[in-house]
């Protein structure tokens, strides 16, 4: 039923997203900030509190950011390098590392909203965009660590609160623990919403406006980024499964990705 409600909420997505790119597109208001930092807030539930529908993930997290704010091609090209980079590593437990979607999403609204333009490699941009590009996925990968430890300070805190829970073996009182998890999931959400909302106006108002003070070299350095991450993805891969349990999904990989650069290119 999760897959099922979080395909509902795609199609709904996609179905209204000629409305929202004309509302919210190239503009900065505080609606389309609340929206997307409403957006931020059921990602974090979604990761492991809720549902689970792996749209928290940063491809489809990056994708759903740029879905609203008029500009899927950006929500893809950011979500697509940072999706390679954490292609191995699957938010299970507390064995995950790093907290992409919340970063994503408020990436994308302070690029797209701050009215720039990123690009990939492939696509024939200028050199400049792809830099962006590179910029903000770097921005991604220093605030995904700052979310990493946020999180691990808040499932502390949900231990101990849910250890409260051994009081209703006592009383029978079984509306505590609803009221305990209630209490996790409103906080995990709080804590998505708010941190999106701190992150949107960090790529707004300083990350994004501080590429333009960048060095000619760093810029040449930026703009190298994203050609690099899909070999440190597929290397991370490699690494962590082996060879033989990858190498059908590589060439796969390839094989389609040939194909789509064939056709749309």
């Amino acid at each position: 039923m999760s897959v099922l409600s979080g395909s509902m909420v795609v199609v709904s997505a996609v179905s209204y997203a000629p409305f929202i790119a004309t509302t919210v597109a190239g503009e900065a208001s505080w609606p389309s900030l609340f929206f997307l930092s409403l957006l931020g807030g059921f990602l974090a539930l979604d990761d492991t509190a809720l549902a689970q529908t792996w749209f928290s993930q940063p491809l489809a997290a990056g994708a759903l950011a740029g879905i609203f704010c008029g500009d899927p091609a950006a929500g893809l090209a950011v979500g697509l390098l940072v999706q390679l980079v954490k292609v191995g590593d699957l938010p299970v437990g507390q064995s995950f590392t790093g907290e992409p979607a919340v970063p994503v999403v408020a990436a994308i609204g302070g690029v797209v909203l701050g009215g720039h333009r990123l690009a990939l490699p492939f696509q024939n941009a200028s050199l400049d965009s792809v830099a962006l590009t590179g910029w903000v996925v770097l921005g991604v990968g220093l605030l995904s660590a700052v979310g990493h430890w946020i999180v691990q300070a808040e499932r502390r805190a949900h231990v101990l609160w849910m250890l409260q829970g051994h009081l209703t073996l006592r009383d029978g009182a079984l509306g505590r623990i609803e009221r305990l998890h209630f209490r996790c999931l409103a906080s995990t959400f709080l804590r998505g919403f708010i941190f999106c909302s701190l992150f949107l106006l960090l790529f707004l108002r300083l990350w994004v406006p501080a590429f333009e003070y960048l060095p000619v070299r760093a810029r040449d350095a930026m703009a190298m980024l994203p050609l690099i991450l899909p070999g440190l993805g597929i290397g991370a891969l490699v690494d962590r499964f082996g060879l033989g349990n990858c190498w059908h999904w590589l060439t796969g990989g390839a094989v389609l990705s040939f194909a789509l650069s064939r056709f749309l290119l």
